[in-house]
């Protein structure tokens, strides 16, 4: 039984035409260049450390 599931899937782990089409619904969406995307994402990424440490301290102190 498991043989014609396996038969069905392909190597990608996502369908390559389904991908680029959400790619494109999403440049669609927002139009903001690679660099402003990368930017924002980093500012995220260094925030959530930052905001969790802040909150550490302010727990800490309370004690």
């Amino acid at each position: 039984m498991m043989l014609p599931s396996v038969l069905g899937h392909h190597g990608e782990p996502a369908d390559p035409t389904l991908l680029e089409w959400i790619g494109d619904r999403l440049r669609d969406l927002i139009s903001f260049g690679p660099v402003t995307v990368a930017l924002a994402l980093g500012i995220v990424i260094l925030a959530i450390p930052a905001a969790l440490l802040a909150w550490y301290f302010l727990q800490r102190r309370r004690v």
